[in-house]
Parts: structure tokens; sequence; C-alpha cells
């Protein structure tokens, strides 16, 4: 079973949410080959999310998104044609508007920066849904730390047995539980609300349970409606607001905006009767870095410096 999260927001435009208050996180996980750090130019597609230079079988660059709520890479249709990569098996891929059977390919050896990995197999979408060239999911991140520089617009990756090098009295350590290759937090709280957290990298937009809409009593009537479309093109419906207090750890968002809406990827995690949230790049933004390490399940949250 494929989890896709991936997903692109048709929303108006919201004011950005203040800095946050306190924060922490760790370290990201996968099967890259050389233990030191290297840091990545990155880049934003147009849904602004993070896009990192990637090459296939020694052709490239092209842009893929890092989206640590997807299970699985992806690649666009249109490069495993040009690169004519061998098709496999269909598999049934959970994304927010429902399950959907789509075909996979042979990926012989895929390379960022200067690691790289092969064997895998993934599923493909048309560009234009996913909104770049593929994406790196959890099979491609295991054993390795992320770490996110906003600062600077550079990614650094790493063997999660190396010690992060700069720590600083800003950082927030959070530790997560792991579900379905998922790292959750299960002790956040919103509005005094007991919520589960899931880091969507993937996402500009922060996506809510209705079960969290009900417990927050953010009615359907007080809010703006909007689309959420998922990387097979279709859309579902949502209500967008903008929630108060969300504490992760020591971390703290005074504001943060949340579309409404049961997507599928809830149900699967088995999250859909408890209040939930995927947290989407529209909050983490608000820190100087996230580090993210699967490995050890752990999130590091460098505050800015004038909190």
């Amino acid at each position: 079973m494929l989890l896709a999260s991936l997903s692109g927001v048709q929303t108006p435009v919201a004011d950005e949410p203040p800095a946050p208050e306190a924060i922490v996180a760790d370290t990201l996980p996968d099967k890259f080959i050389k233990p030191d750090a290297e840091q990545i130019d990155i880049s934003q597609d147009f849904r602004e999310r993070m896009t990192v230079p990637v090459s296939i079988e020694q052709q490239g660059p092209f842009d893929f998104i890092i989206d640590t709520a997807s299970q699985r890479t992806i690649l666009s249709k249109e490069i495993a044609g040009n690169l004519d990569l061998e098709i496999e098996d269909t598999v049934n891929v959970i994304a927010l508007a429902g399950n959907t059977t789509v075909n996979t390919v042979y990926v012989p050896e895929l390379t960022l920066g200067e690691r790289s990995y092969g064997g895998l197999i993934s599923p493909i979408f048309r560009a234009t849904n996913i909104g770049a060239d593929g994406v790196l999911g959890l099979d491609s991140l295991q054993g390795q730390r992320i770490l996110f520089d906003f600062l600077t617009k550079k990614i650094s990756v790493e063997d999660t047995n190396v010690k992060l090098k700069t720590r600083s009295r800003r950082e927030i350590v959070v530790t997560a539980k792991r579900r379905s290759g998922q790292l959750i937090f299960t002790n956040a709280i919103i509005s005094g609300i007991k919520v589960n957290v899931i880091i969507d990298t993937g996402g500009e937009t922060s996506i809510g349970n209705k079960v969290l809409q009900k417990r927050l009593r953010m009615r359907s009537s007080s809010l703006e409606q909007i689309k959420l479309v998922d990387v097979t093109g279709k859309s579902v419906d949502a209500d967008y607001g903008i929630a108060q207090n969300l504490e992760i750890g020591r971390a703290r968002f005074s504001q943060i905006p949340i579309a409404f809406s049961d997507i599928e990827p809830f149900k699967a995690l088995k999250l859909d009767k408890k209040p939930a949230m995927f947290l989407g790049m529209n909050a983490l933004r608000t820190f100087d870095r996230v580090a993210i390490d699967f490995a050890n399940r752990k999130i590091y949250f460098l505050l800015p410096r004038d909190t």
C-alpha cells in the first residue's frame, strides 16, 4: 500500500503566521551511501514547496520535492518515459481524495548530491499533478538526517549516527512515535485540545481532520471554502481558517492556518476518529531550520533569533 499525501492547495492568500515561541526537532532516514554531511541547494516549486536536484542513472538533474508524509518515492510519467524505465506491477495509492491504482517503474539508481540508492519501485503520475519531476518519499529517506535550512536555502544530508554539529540554545528537540513509517507527535496540543501531528514537507498548507475542526468549534459557515488537489489530480473540499496556540513539546505557534477535510490518509493511519493534522511547510517555514531524524524519531526546530 502506498500512502501519498502530496497535495496542492487552492486557497486565498493568507497572512503568514507569527514566528513560533519555541520548538524542537531531530533527524531523518534512508539508504544513502556517504557518511559525511553535504549541502544541496534548494529551490521552490510553484506551490512553494522545497525541491532538490536529483539525477537518475546519471541523467538530469530533475527537480524533486522532499515529502516526509509520502511512503514511496514518486516519478513523473514524462521522466519515466524519457528515461525508458521498465514498467512494474500496479499499486494501490492512498491520496488525499481516495484510493486509486497506478503503474510503477523500476528505478535502477537515483542520486541526490553525492548519495545514491537504487532498486526503487516508484509510482508514476503526471508532472502537472505532482508539481515537479518527482517526489522523494520515506523509502528514499530512512536512515538519514535531513536538515532544511530556510535562511541559507540549503539542505544538509547526513547519516543519523553522525551528531548534529551546530547545536544552539534556540533549538528544541521533540521525540515522535512511528506509525506506518510516519513520525507522529501524539502529545501535541492545540487550543487546549490534544492532537496527533504528522510532519508533511510535501504540502504547503497544514491539513486537519473534521474531528479536530469540531473540537476547535470552528464552524464551516464561518470559514473560507477551498479545494485540496492531490497527486492524482483529483480534489476534495475543505474549510480553511486560522487556529490558535499549537504546541509540540516546547514548540509553540500562536496562529496556524489549517484546511479541514477528512482526507483518506487520516483513515489509513487510523487517525480518523481522533483530532489529527498534517503540519505543512507554511508552519515549518516560520523556523530558521528544521532537521528530521527518522531513525531516532526526533525532529529539531531552530527558533528565529528575534523570538
